[in-house]
């Protein structure tokens, strides 16, 4: 992935990041009597957090922890996760599996307070994206997801771009405590590169030129976590994890 705030042009060349992004997820089912997983015709609620670890991609910016509490609604036409929400218009019956459309807020972005080298930029915000996602079981507990969303609006006059991943996951229960692996590809547009990795004409200096980004590719890694706080020990292995990237996915 491109780093702007490199000194010199030379180390401002693609490259690909591995996202370390560990969402660990700990929620607690609210009272009512435990679905099977494969009924989706009735609605689920849940509370919990996620904590999401990533490395930065810009210089001196260091390792980043951002704990995201959150609800979680799903039945077969809704599954709302944290800052994610999909709705399942389109699949069969069982949604094993389904298109739709999804909106999320991602966090991803900088202030100026996070590193030196940002001093003199202005601040790579968040914000919503929206688009399309979809999802197949392809048996066994794993499960293949894709999607393709983009800024809802600009910031500052800047659009934010947009971005479409590619995530296989694998879904393992062990009594009350379910666990999904996933790895993934992200693609993120020239755009986005730029709004969030660029140099903008007024913020170059001596030591820092200016750059207009190009797409990238990422790959992510990321591990859910679920705990179900009820007398019944069955879980759901339904994986609809966030993204930071992306993230928070």
């Amino acid at each position: 992935m491109n780093h702007p705030e490199a000194p010199e042009p030379s180390r401002r060349g693609r490259s690909n990041r591995l996202v370390a992004g560990t969402w660990l997820l700990l929620i607690g089912f609210g009272p009512g009597p435990a679905l099977a997983d494969d009924d989706r015709s009735r609605t689920r609620y849940s509370v919990g957090a996620a904590l999401l670890l990533a490395q930065d991609g810009y210089r001196g910016a260091g390792r980043e922890s951002v704990l995201i509490p959150g609800v979680s609604i799903q039945n077969k036409w809704v599954n709302l996760f944290g800052p994610q929400l999909d709705l399942r218009l389109v699949g069969d019956a069982r949604r094993s599996w389904w298109i739709g459309p999804r909106l999320e807020y991602r966090f991803d972005g900088y202030e100026k307070a996070d590193s030196a080298f940002f001093t003199g930029m202005a601040d790579r915000k968040g914000g919503l994206f929206y688009g399309l996602a979809g999802s197949v079981d392809l048996g066994g507990g794993f499960e293949l997801e894709a999607d393709y969303v983009q800024a809802g609006s600009k910031e500052a006059g800047f659009s934010r771009g947009a971005v479409a991943s590619l995530q296989l996951s694998r879904s393992y229960a062990h009594g009350p405590w379910s666990f999904v692996p996933r790895i993934g590809a992200e693609y993120q547009s020239s755009r986005y590169v730029d709004y969030y990795y660029g140099v903008r004409p007024g913020e170059a200096t001596a030591a820092r030129a200016a750059y207009a980004g190009k797409s990238s590719w990422s790959p992510e890694l990321g591990l859910l976590v679920r705990y179900r706080a009820s007398s019944s020990s069955r879980t759901s292995t339904t994986s609809a994890m966030p993204r930071r990237s992306g993230t928070a996915r």
